[in-house]
Formats: C-alpha cells, sequence, structure tokens
C-alpha cells in the first residue's frame, strides 16, 4: 500500500496539486479584499473619474461581484484576454455573454446594457453630420468602437443624400482571424433596403496594424463598380486597427 508522501499532514494535498494551484493564483492579480480601499476599483471612480480606470477596473464593476475562486477583477481579466478587449466583448451576443463562466443572466444583462449604451451614444455623435466631409469624426468613432478583437468584422453605414447617417450595421460579417469575407451584394442588398444614397464600408484588421491588404483593395474596386451600377455611392471605405485607421478615399485608393 502506498502512504501518503513524507511530511505532509493528512489530508493535505500532494505536493505536485500545491505547485499547480500556486502556478494558477501567480496568474491571477490582486484581489479587491486585498487591494487598499482607496485603490479598489468603485473608490477610484468616486474620486478620480471612470477615464482613470482600466478596462479590467470598468468591466469588474459591471460584474459586480467575484466567487470565492475569482475576483470580480479576475473575471474581469479573463473576459478580456479571452476575447481580444473591448470590441471582443462587444461583438458577443446576449446568449454568448450570459455562457461566459460566473457572467450569468444578471451580469450579463448589465454588460449587454452597458455596450448597448455605448454603441448609441457613438452613434447619436455621428447622427446629423455630412459624414462625406468629416472622416476624421468616422475615423475616431469606429476606432473606439472597432479597433481590437480577435476576429475581423464587416459593418456599413449607410447615408441619404446629405450624407447624413441613417443606419449603421456594425457587424455584417464576420470573419476568422485574419479575413473577413462579403460579397458587394450583401451591402447594397442592406443599402437599398435603407433607402440609402450612399454607404461608407469599414472593417477592422486584428493585428493592429490598419495597412489595406491586396484583397481590401480589390474589394473596395468591386464594390465601388457595383454601388455605381446600382445608382449608389461608395463615399469610403475605412480599414480600422488599435493602431489607428486608414481611409481609402484620404489615401487616393479610390
Amino acid at each position: 500500500m502506498i502512504g501518503r508522501p513524507l511530511g505532509l499532514p493528512s489530508g493535505s494535498l500532494p505536493l505536485h496539486r500545491l505547485r499547480s494551484m500556486t502556478e494558477i493564483a501567480s496568474l491571477r492579480g490582486p484581489r479587491i479584499r486585498d487591494i487598499p480601499y482607496e485603490d479598489r476599483p468603485r473608490e477610484r471612480l468616486a474620486k478620480l473619474g471612470p477615464s482613470a480606470l482600466s478596462n479590467e477596473e470598468l468591466v469588474s464593476l459591471l460584474i459586480g461581484t467575484g466567487s470565492r475562486n475569482e475576483s470580480a477583477l479576475d473575471r474581469a481579466r479573463r473576459l478580456l484576454a479571452a476575447h481580444g478587449g473591448l470590441a471582443g466583448i462587444a461583438s458577443l451576443s446576449g446568449a454568448e455573454l450570459r455562457r461566459e463562466k460566473g457572467i450569468k443572466s444578471a451580469r450579463g444583462a448589465a454588460i449587454e446594457a452597458a455596450l448597448e449604451i455605448a454603441r448609441r451614444l457613438a452613434t447619436e455623435t455621428l447622427a446629423s453630420r455630412d459624414l462625406f466631409n468629416e472622416p476624421r469624426l468616422v475615423k475616431e468613432s469606429l476606432r473606439r468602437s472597432q479597433g481590437d478583437g480577435t476576429q475581423e468584422r464587416t459593418g456599413a453605414l449607410f447615408l441619404n443624400a446629405r450624407n447624413r447617417l441613417i443606419r449603421h450595421d456594425p457587424e455584417i460579417y464576420r470573419g476568422t482571424l485574419d479575413r473577413a469575407v462579403v460579397e458587394p451584394r450583401e451591402l447594397l442588398k442592406r443599402a437599398l433596403l435603407s433607402n440609402a444614397a450612399g454607404l461608407i464600408v469599414y472593417h477592422n484588421h486584428p493585428s493592429g496594424d490598419p495597412t489595406p491588404s491586396r484583397e481590401d483593395r480589390e474589394f473596395t474596386r468591386r464594390l465601388a463598380s457595383a454601388a455605381d451600377a446600382v445608382g449608389l455611392r461608395l463615399l469610403d471605405h475605412i480599414v480600422v486597427a488599435r493602431d489607428g485607421c486608414v481611409s481609402f478615399r484620404e489615401a487616393g485608393l479610390m
């Protein structure tokens, strides 16, 4: 009969399990109860305002509480890491959010509501503006909302004859880790159903580099030609990434 390892009292975990638990614990950040009171997310928010908080601190406040084995901060770090940052979380549906470990119905609803408020604020920022003549405004709004994530996503802004926003489709297509292939027909169909006169198409580069690829250029050429054939104007194609945005129109690529 094999007895317990020497030096371990009855009921103790084996040494390899103790090492494993230590390694796991070392990957976690400080638990909220171990952080000085004045440095905790809620107290920092009250004292310094939301802009002073990190992404993980803001998400932890939406999560609210953790569990015995995982603090709200740990849960926020895990969620952000798993989905490539805030934009990755923003791309999750409510059902997908609630399937995340530790994110049940109430917490999932709070996060979903906060993300929807952010989307509506971004849309309101673009509303009633001549978006053709304000590419800086469009790029900044898209960079904040679409510049992160682990998958390519294609979206579009549909505009009326005065270049004012009438509809925003933030995710017409979600691609693989490095590619989001969408046919011009789907984009133009949505534009026509929206009674749009023009559109601004955008997609993100998860690599962080906004430089348009050869495929991006070819797609833009095909889309512009198809749009013109049905009486629509392709006003711009914007590549969005963590390191910035590239406007095809500003770069002379269309």
